[in-house]
């Protein structure tokens, strides 16, 4: 199953259901998975049950960090068996064909993990035609086309891409906010996407498909990549105001060893989230 991709809060939201129908279809067109239709409205932290109920062996989402007149993608493979990040990858994209394109990688890794030889994945690989914007489609793709060409190609908006910020080698795995006292678990889910791209911006990150207590899961999180750090938090919402919303950053070891925690307020819990991150980024800019 592919899930629609996250996309940065003031980004357009259509991007991320592009993405997602995209590399569906040029999935399906290299042959040998079949992807189920997804609704739009399953939220992240119900991605791992709804996959499980569907009888899904795998699900793939993602997030998306516009760049310029292109973006960041970050696309996850994640076992629905055991709820484990089996592969990420990270690609800077502009085109269709540049989405499609990632679909390719990821087949890959997913018949290996069922168990087909690695010499039978790579030829199949390599026997795929390079992807179109119309390459296998199920449906005409020219409409989410022009999705993309209209996100990352707008007349007169050239935004220069920055040049890339080295990262440390020490990663970072999102695991869910939580709440402290009354938050909607629409809030909850949007401050855990909210982090996630507050950390990306300072270190390499990926997200947890696990959504149960982080001390006591730190293990099953962090999985074979043990140097890493765990992030979540605790939202906690009040009234109207400049600090109205109230984020406690906590980083914890792959031990379930609380690193250290870092406060936060603001209007809005990404004010809020993205305060918390950069006094943790100021104070461990190694993420150690």
């Amino acid at each position: 199953m592919i899930y629609q991709f996250d996309v940065e809060t003031g980004a357009d939201a259509r991007i991320g259901y592009a993405i997602a129908q995209i590399l569906g279809q040029e999935m399906v067109a290299a042959g040998g998975i079949t992807v189920p239709p997804v609704p739009k409205n399953v939220k992240r932290a119900d991605f791992l049950q709804y996959a499980r109920d569907a009888h899904a062996d795998f699900y793939i989402s993602g997030y998306v960090t516009p760049v310029g007149d292109s973006a960041a993608v970050v696309e996850q493979v994640v076992s629905v068996e055991s709820g484990v990040i089996l592969f990420s990858q990270t690609a800077q994209v502009a085109s269709v064909a540049d989405v499609a394109s990632q679909s390719l990688l990821a087949r890959s890794q997913i018949l290996s993990f069922v168990g087909r030889g690695t010499q039978n994945v790579n030829t199949q690989a390599s026997n795929t035609p390079a992807p179109t914007s119309s390459n296998g489609a199920q449906v005409p793709l020219t409409g989410i086309g022009s999705i993309v060409n209209s996100v990352f190609h707008k007349r007169g908006s050239h935004t220069p891409t920055p040049a890339p910020t080295a990262k440390p080698l020490r990663g970072v795995i999102i695991a869910p906010v939580v709440a402290t006292g009354s938050v909607s678990s629409a809030d909850l889910a949007n401050a855990t996407h909210e982090l996630y791209f507050a950390m990306a911006r300072h270190y390499t990150t990926q997200m947890t498909g696990i959504t149960t207590d982080v001390v006591k899961s730190a293990d099953q999180i962090c999985g074979s990549n043990r140097n890493e750090t765990i992030a979540t938090g605790t939202l906690q919402e009040g009234g109207r105001g400049r600090d109205a919303v109230h984020f406690e950053l906590r980083i914890y070891t792959c031990f379930g060893a609380l690193l250290d925690k870092e406060a936060g307020t603001g209007s809005s819990f990404k004010n809020a989230v993205d305060a918390a991150v950069n006094a943790y980024a100021a104070a461990h800019p190694e993420n150690s």
